[in-house]
């Protein structure tokens, strides 16, 4: 499981919405709204607020658009302003996942949504966009036919074998051949099974002696939109008597007002559902066709209803010669074999915890990084030391000025060379071999103690260095500890956070990870240089002068202190060939006595902007879903 969050599959062709969530390999139904699934309305209050799973009203509103499905509308040529259908989707997808996670308490790390096997790139972009702005990960789609045949087969389907699915849930009555293949199922052919209504609109005709289409004119009484109103709920309604009827004899169906309620019977579903039943055998023998199969062919008949059609399992028995394996009121049937089908593309990815990285034994070489930036730190702090202007009364010292920004330096760059000590932790042996009785631990393990160990080790010599500088000058230590321990411990931050994150960073990533983790000795060798050149120039009695140009030192080391600056604040090539020439001319014009402090508190700035970047680097690659985490915590999308 990716990061250990959860895979979230969503259905959206099915009559009704249904979610489920796999959490380390435990499936979950997602409760919608309170209740195992949702229904697709949407409600769109007067200031664009939505209210998903809204059930049809009865009566239109002034204030609150209703919209029976936004998948509907994806895709539509034009909508009716102010609609936006990926926008409604989104809200839609939102709420679904929000009420997955409160479920869970974890984030969505792997999406999953059914879609129409009519779908093509319009659509299915449409979706992407729709997820994306519902800050959920793109989302792998998986037609309903197929979803429902991994659900119903369990993978036990021979590759190159074929399979029946007949849809009879919600849209028009669709009939899809399959073809099982190593990468899940293959679509040969689908139609739908062409009727001048479907059983809920034939059923609605014949209460109420009219049609439920569209393009009806409507009865004088009403306008357009209350009849269309009507017809939504008349259908809800049906469909609710469709499923009552499973379990008894007799449903009521509440019909639009001014009209009493009727009451329907299996008799009449049966006799509704005749004209379905007479076409199945000419749309099987339609599709086999288009398929290029023949009954011999199918290895498997599949259908899928939301509410039973009386006789249609027998249709397809006598046209087929399987016996159709039934899905009748399986609501999260798609929503799971979705799931199934992607399970395979979700694979736990193997992270830096759980992958050892090949390793070399520790060479001399391996620690010139170390050494170089351990020895610009110890320089710039015996320099601070040794040049300082200690004034004394009567042999007790009383006052002492020496570069407090300086030793500052001294102590962050301590800390970077702990930086460099634990980047080899991962990727070079320091003792010994491994044995059966003491394996060699993983990549992570080492980043995590390497990391621990320089967060201390780098303030613990941070801090002696403020205590050293104190003994030497005889003089009250804590201004020196403030500034060397203040300046490391920001980095040690920086190597805490990243000793706790980068375990969960995906194997695949951790080569450039470490690339980018290996402090730039050139950069902190520089600064160091003119850290010490520009402090000689300024602080030493007579002022350094080696070339008979008075303060050419002193400038030359702020030029080069400006090049560092420059280089450590950012990896963008293109920013450090404009801003390296500036900060160096700069620095080298203004340095003084005055403004050297500054100076060196600027590369201090961005000494710890670049550690603070790395942790955040880290993060990303641990926790690729932030983004999605912080979208739930200040609101999801609206209309």
């Amino acid at each position: 499981m990716p990061n250990g969050g959860i895979r979230l599959s969503i259905d959206l062709t099915s009559a009704v919405i249904a979610a489920t969530a796999d959490l380390h390999g435990t499936r979950i139904p997602v409760m919608l709204n309170g209740r195992i699934v949702m229904p697709h309305g949407l409600s769109v209050g007067p200031s664009g607020q939505l209210h998903v799973g809204a059930a049809a009203p009865s009566e239109p509103s002034a204030d609150h658009q209703f919209i029976d499905d936004p998948l509907e509308l994806l895709g539509a040529a034009r909508n009716q302003p102010p609609l936006d259908a990926v926008q409604l989707l989104a809200g839609q997808l939102w709420h679904i996942a929000d009420q997955a996670v409160r479920q869970t308490g974890v984030p969505v790390d792997a999406l999953t949504v059914t879609i129409p096997s009519a779908w093509g790139p319009r659509r299915r972009g449409h979706l992407t966009d729709a997820a994306t702005r519902a800050s959920l990960p793109a989302p792998a789609m998986v037609t309903a036919p197929a979803a429902l045949a991994a659900y119903a087969t369990a993978g036990t389907v021979p590759n190159g074998s074929c399979l029946l699915v007949c849809q009879a849930d919600r849209h028009r009555i669709t009939l899809t051949v399959l073809q099982a293949d190593p990468d899940g199922y293959r679509e040969l052919a689908t139609r739908p099974i062409s009727l001048t209504h479907d059983l809920d609109h034939a059923l609605a005709q014949q209460l109420t002696g009219t049609s439920t289409k569209d393009d009806d004119p409507p009865p004088a009484e009403t306008t357009q939109s209350a009849q269309e109103h009507g017809a939504v709920a008349l259908l809800e309604s049906i469909r609710q008597a469709r499923q009552l009827l499973t379990t008894q004899d007799r449903a009521p169906v509440l019909l639009p007002a001014p009209r009493q309620p009727a009451v329907i019977t299996r008799d009449d579903v049966t006799a509704a559902a005749q004209p379905l039943l007479d076409a199945v055998d000419g749309a099987v023998q339609d599709i086999l066709d288009a398929a290029d199969v023949d009954r011999h062919h199918l290895a498997n008949v599949i259908h899928h209803e939301a509410e039973a059609i009386p006789g249609l399992q027998e249709r397809l028995a006598a046209a087929t010669g399987h016996t159709p394996t039934s899905l009748i009121g399986h609501s999260h049937a798609l929503a799971d074999g979705a799931l199934s089908l992607t399970t395979a593309h979700h694979h736990a990815q193997p992270t830096a915890a759980d992958t050892q990285l090949p390793r070399v034994r520790l060479r001399i070489r391996d620690l010139t990084s170390a050494i170089l930036i351990g020895g610009c730190s110890l320089a710039l702090l015996l320099q601070a030391v040794f040049t300082a202007d200690v004034v004394t009364v009567d042999y007790r010292v009383i006052g002492v000025r020496t570069s407090l920004p300086q030793l500052g330096v001294a102590g962050a760059l301590a800390m970077i060379t702990a930086f460099a000590v634990a980047h080899l932790a991962p990727t070079t042996w320091l003792a010994g071999t491994s044995t059966p009785t003491t394996p060699e631990p993983a990549t992570g393990s080492l980043i995590r103690r390497g990391y621990l160990a320089a967060a201390a080790g780098g303030t613990i010599a941070a801090a002696l260095y403020g205590l050293a500088t104190g003994t030497a000058v005889e003089y009250d230590y804590q201004p020196y500890l403030k500034w060397t321990l203040g300046s490391a411990l920001p980095l040690a931050a920086c190597a805490a956070v990243i000793a706790a994150t980068a375990p969960r960073i995906p194997a695949p990533q951790l080569p450039d990870w470490l690339a980018r983790t290996r402090p730039a000795v050139l950069h902190t060798a520089t600064a160091g240089i003119g850290i010490y050149l520009m402090q000689a120039a300024l602080t030493l009695t007579p002022p350094v002068d080696l070339t008979g140009m008075p303060g050419l030192i002193g400038s030359a080391g702020a030029a080069l202190l400006g090049i560092a600056t420059a280089l450590t604040a950012s990896r963008s090539r293109t920013i450090r060939t404009v801003t390296a020439p500036g900060l160096a001319i700069g620095y080298a014009i203004v340095v003084t006595s005055n403004t050297s402090s500054a100076l060196i508190i600027g590369y201090l700035v961005a000494l710890t902007w670049w550690a603070t970047h790395l942790a955040a680097h880290t993060l990303r690659l641990a926790y690729p879903n932030v983004r999605q985490t912080l979208g739930r915590l200040t609101g999801g999308p609206t209309a």
